[in-house]
Formats: C-alpha cells, sequence, structure tokens
C-alpha cells in the first residue's frame, strides 16, 4: 500500500477536538484557527478521514459480514470499556454523593450510551464545572460515526463507486453538491436550529455526514489525480483571509479547501510521516478519554483554588490523557482488532 499521511492527521485531528475542547472546559471560548473552532474542525477532519479509509476497506473486501466484523470491532469495544469504566469506576469515585448513594440513584442510565443512546450525566459527577454534569461531551458523535459505518457500503454500492467509473464519480459529485447546499442553506436560514433524535442532533450530524461524504468523493482516482500541495496551503491562505467572512461563505470555503488540503496532505510525495503511529495509534483514545480528563483536571483545580492559564491545563489533562490512550490501544484496541482477524478467519 502506498506510503501516506493518514496516520498524523488523524492524531492530529483528535488533538484538535482536545485543544478546542479545553477552552470550553475551561469556561472560555475554544481555540480557533482559520475561524473555526479547533474542536470543530477536528471532528471535521475524523470523518473526513473515516469516509475516505471505511469506504476503501469497503473496496478492497465488499463482504457484508467481514466489514460489518472489522466496523464493530474498531469502533464498539474501546468506546464499551469507556462507558463501562466510566459508569461502574470512576462515577462512584468521583460522585459528590458517595458511592452507596451513587448505586442508588439511577447510575446505570449511562450505559445507554452502550446501544449509542448518548448521556452525559452520571449521578453527582462533575456538577458545579463550566460544562457540569458532563462525564464526556464527544460522545455526540458516536451515533453519526456508526450511522455512517452503515451507509458507507451502501452509498458505494448504489453509486457503483468499485468501478470508480467517470458515472459513478459524477454521480458522487452531484450527491455532495447536493447535500452542500442543503448543509449551506440550514447554517445560513437556521443556524442554531436543533432536530433531536435518539438523544443526537440531527442537524449537527449532517454537518458531520457531509464532511464524511466528501470523503468518500476522494476515494476515487478522478478526484485525487488533482491534489497538489501547494495550491492546497494557497487555498488555506485563502481561508485564513477569508476567516472574518459570513457564515456561508467561510462554511463554503471550509467544505471545498479543508479537505483539498488534508487529502493533498495525506498523499504528498515522499510522506515523511508515514510510519508514524503505524504501531501505535492513539487517536482514538485520545478522543474517547480527553474530554474526561479535562473536566476531572479542572475540578482538581477548583477544588485546590488554583487558577492555571490555557496551556498549563493543557499539559496537566494531556498527559493522562495519553496514557489512558495507550493503555486503551494495547489492552483493547489491539486485541479488538485481532479478535476480529481471526472471526473472520474462521467464517471465511
Amino acid at each position: 500500500m502506498k506510503e501516506n499521511n493518514f496516520n498524523l492527521l488523524r492524531l492530529g485531528a483528535s488533538l484538535f477536538v482536545f485543544a478546542g475542547h479545553m477552552g470550553r472546559i475551561r469556561g472560555g471560548e475554544p481555540p480557533r484557527l482559520g475561524g473555526y473552532a479547533l474542536h470543530e474542525l477536528g471532528v471535521g477532519i475524523l470523518f473526513l478521514l473515516g469516509g475516505y479509509l471505511v469506504t476503501q476497506s469497503w473496496a478492497r473486501d465488499p463482504h457484508p459480514v467481514r466489514y460489518g466484523i472489522r466496523r464493530f470491532f474498531s469502533l464498539w469495544p474501546p468506546f464499551a470499556v469507556m462507558v463501562l469504566l466510566m459508569t461502574f469506576v470512576t462515577g462512584p469515585l468521583l460522585s459528590d454523593l458517595g458511592a452507596a448513594a451513587y448505586f442508588r440513584s439511577g447510575y446505570t442510565a449511562y450505559l445507554r450510551n452502550l446501544r449509542f443512546y448518548i448521556t452525559y450525566a452520571q449521578p453527582g459527577v462533575f456538577t458545579h464545572l463550566p460544562i457540569p454534569s458532563s462525564t464526556n461531551g464527544s460522545l455526540w458523535t458516536m451515533p453519526v460515526e456508526a450511522a455512517m459505518y452503515f451507509l458507507s457500503p451502501v452509498l458505494a454500492t448504489v453509486l457503483g463507486m468499485r468501478k470508480h467509473s467517470d458515472k459513478s464519480f459524477y454521480a458522487t459529485g452531484v450527491l455532495a453538491g447536493v447535500l452542500l447546499i442543503i448543509d449551506l442553506y440550514l447554517r445560513a436560514a437556521i443556524p442554531d436550529a436543533k432536530i433531536i433524535f435518539y438523544a443526537t442532533d440531527l442537524i449537527a450530524g449532517y454537518h458531520l455526514a457531509l464532511m464524511y461524504v466528501i470523503g468518500i468523493l476522494y476515494t476515487f482516482p478522478q478526484m485525487r489525480r488533482f491534489l497538489n500541495l501547494q495550491r492546497a496551503c494557497a487555498g488555506i491562505g485563502i481561508v485564513f483571509i477569508c476567516s472574518m467572512a459570513s457564515g456561508t461563505v467561510q462554511y463554503f470555503l471550509y467544505y471545498l479547501a479543508i479537505p483539498y488540503f488534508i487529502f493533498s496532505f495525506a498523499f504528498a510525495e515522499k510522506p515523511v510521516f508515514s510510519r508514524l503511529g503505524t504501531r501505535m495509534d492513539l487517536s482514538y483514545g485520545i478522543f474517547l478519554y480527553g474530554f474526561f480528563f479535562q473536566q476531572l483536571v479542572i475540578q482538581r483545580l477548583q477544588e485546590c483554588s488554583v487558577d492555571c492559564g490555557y496551556l498549563q491545563t493543557f499539559v496537566l489533562a494531556l498527559a493522562p490523557t495519553l496514557l489512558a490512550a495507550v493503555i486503551s490501544f494495547y489492552l483493547v484496541e489491539k486485541p479488538a482488532q485481532h479478535g476480529a482477524r481471526m472471526l473472520i478467519r474462521k467464517l471465511s
């Protein structure tokens, strides 16, 4: 397989999510880059890369059972372990109610996360923080990601993506264009609207789904042959120049320039970061545990009446997050991947 910079991009995107949340969790505004909040930019990039990588996985082996096994074991086991740890370990330890009262106070509601019905609050946990009663605010994207895992092979099959024909390419491009127009309309006409279904904001999820579909579009060689890192950097410069433009213009540039830059960087000639993360990918672990440790650090600083700046708080929260990500990778993610391969071999 051709060397690329995907691992660095995934790691960088997860750290963007972490950095953006750090500003909000401290009670202020998130850091911005080119006019976009870092956590918004980070999660958008993760979905963009997911659209490309998951669809490529389906294209290499379009067997529904094998595909489902790979996707399930990559997504759910690390997520489930995190949910169980929050429910039965950190919840009773951190609850203001005490462990005994915690287990009498509807603590099992947090287990609804296991079926992607996202629940943030645990009894008595993080109740007095700037973002109160939220163990992990990052989880809202999980149902969207699971839905896109299901839709990827459907779209790939309906649009005939495996053939990489011009007809399929144009059909996918038209789909992405229509979704883009709808997205810009939603941002301009009803920017603050929310439609909640199954504890998920469908409009916010739609924005991520568009990035996912744009990632699918880049699976076509017809799209990738236009990639050029120098032009991509010029496009990012335009994004910075227009960072104060209206929301519609700003997000139109976002959907055009950001994906073009990301994939130009991913497929850059002589990718010097291609070996990064080949043995240990921490991006998912950072995403899963970052918000929790940020909340925990802010709570401890409040209890000690210590006022730390953004950078100091960032470092204090990142250290245990990285440790948790390493443990998650070796004790959960890697064994889950091995289990998926073993199961696929048995079924073959």
